[in-house]
This record gives C-alpha cells, structure tokens and sequence, in this order.
C-alpha cells in the first residue's frame, strides 16, 4: 500500500491488520524504526518486527536498512534494503506492507514481488497540503507546550498562502528541493511541468504539485506494472464506507473477508484549510491542475 504523509495510510494498514491471515508492517524502511527498535513507537504499529526479530536483534540490525528522505525520488533500491524486503516477505504467504512516499520505487517493487498488489491510498490535494502547513497539534502536554504550540498554529495560519518553508518535522523540504535545478524540480520539468514557476512559488504551490506529480505517475505505471492487481483508493471513500470498501478489497484478492469486523478507528480526515478559498484553485493550476481536476482531486 502506497500514498503519502497524512493520506489515512496507517488507519487501513490496521484495518488489514485486525485479520490475523495477514502479517502487517508499517513502514519498514522508515528510519523511525530504526530509532525505536528494539521498542514499539507511539502508535503501536511495530509489534511485528518485535516479534520476529524481538529474541534476535542482531538479526534485525543485519538486515535493516532505511530510506531517508533524499532517497525517495530514486526508483531503485539499494542491495541491501531489497534483500530486506525480500526477507520481510518470507515470514507470511500473506503480507501487508504500508509505505509513504515511495511511488517513484514502483518499477523496483515489482521486481521484489512480480506477483503482488499495490494499493494506492491518496486524499483529496487539499488536505494533504493542509496537513503539511497546518498539522495538528496534541493538547494532551503541559500547559507551557500548549501555549507554544497555539502560537505556532496561529502562526502556520497566518502565513499558510505566502510561506517559502516547510516544517521540518516531515522532511518535504528535502525531498521537493527550493529551486527547478533540485531533483524534483528537474523530476516535473521532464514531465512537463512549469518546473521554473512552480518552484519559484510559495510552498502551497510546491506541495500541490508533488502531490499532482506523484498522483499521475502512480495512476500511469501502476497499471502498466501491476495490470489487474493495481487499485486506486481514495481515503474519504474508504472512510464513508470502511466495511464495504475492504469486502471489495478482499474480494479483489480472492479471499473471504472476515465476518464481523468493525472498524472503530475509521474516521474521516479533517477539512482543508479555508476550503472555498479562492487561492486553492489559483495555486492548483499554478501547480498543473486540469480544469477537470479542480473538481475531481482539489
């Protein structure tokens, strides 16, 4: 399953992850895992490699290696995180992997699994650049944190159209680059884009673009590579319908889906910012939105 940050990634992984037939990671190439192991992270999602790997750390250690963020826009993996994967793949005849950000390594996950399926997870543009400049913020904390993280959210409001920056805390800065000679802005001017505009841009513009670029590339190789066995899925239709969306799912796969399953997790995502704002469609076809795509994927 791939899609990006704040796309609702995690929240399907769990609903693969409540039918004991599969054997669910959550981002194995993450350099949070690295950093956590051999403990679980905040959200519980790293169980299974503490299973696996819990008696035999060395083991894990040997064979882990993780992708940093300026290594998403190759599309080969190193030796080392193949014969990774490769591994991960041994422990089940049924595995869920969950990962972010790592559309452009679709032709070298199909030479790992020649034989698997690939989900694409995405949100509407808005939330997803919404998410990134205005990212929630937890209000269990001391009273000290709380303040600060207030001023810093009125901050990110005040400044979400006109911004150069990116927080840092999802690293996107390093991945979409500042300028058309980074590796992303040559990525778009070879697919067309106004890699010159674009990223000259205020941030808005910059991340509805990566969104856009990494969208269409998925929706065209994933077919060409996976056929059949390559689904799109939009997160606010998988939350309006959390139960008929993985019977559909797991029919595609051929497979039973479990009875009385009940998907509590399941939430919708949060609004956009200013959702009628006249800016949004501005920096979308600023970003390389169709007319069309206004309507369908802002």
């Amino acid at each position: 399953m791939l899609g990006l940050h704040h796309s609702g990634t995690t929240i399907v992984w769990r609903a693969f992850r409540s039918n004991r037939r599969f054997l669910c990671y959550d981002e194995p190439l993450t350099e949070a895992l690295g950093l956590c192991f051999p403990r679980d992270n905040h959200k519980k999602t790293f169980d299974e490699y503490l299973r696996i790997f819990g008696d035999d750390p060395q083991k894990f250690w040997a064979l882990y290696n993780s992708i940093n963020p300026h290594q998403e826009l190759d599309s080969t993996f190193t030796h080392q995180q193949k014969t990774y994967l490769t591994s991960l793949l041994k422990y089940s005849d049924n595995v869920v992997i969950d990962e972010t950000h790592l559309h452009s390594h679709l032709p070298a996950i199909n030479e790992i699994t020649p034989s698997g399926y690939v989900i694409h997870l995405y949100r509407r543009s808005r939330g997803f650049v919404t998410s990134h400049l205005r990212p929630t913020w937890s209000r269990h904390t001391t009273w000290p944190r709380r303040i600060v993280r207030r001023l810093r959210n009125e901050y990110n409001k005040n400044v979400f159209w006109s911004r150069y920056d990116f927080l840092p805390g999802m690293r996107r800065g390093d991945v979409i680059g500042s300028h058309s000679q980074s590796k992303f802005g040559l990525m778009l001017a070879e697919a067309g884009y106004d890699a010159e505009r674009i990223m000259s841009a205020p941030s808005v513009v910059k991340l509805l673009a990566y969104w856009h670029y990494q969208y269409h590339y998925l929706e065209k190789e994933g077919p060409r590579l996976f056929r059949e066995r390559y689904k799109s899925l939009r997160y606010e239709d998988f939350a309006s319908h959390p139960n008929q969306t993985m019977a559909d799912i797991y029919d595609w796969f051929g497979m039973s889906s479990p009875p009385d399953v009940v998907y509590s997790d399941v939430h919708p995502p949060k609004p956009p910012f200013r959702l009628n704002d006249r800016r949004w469609i501005e920096a979308a076809k600023l970003a390389g939105f169709s007319d069309e795509e206004l309507e369908t994927l802002l």
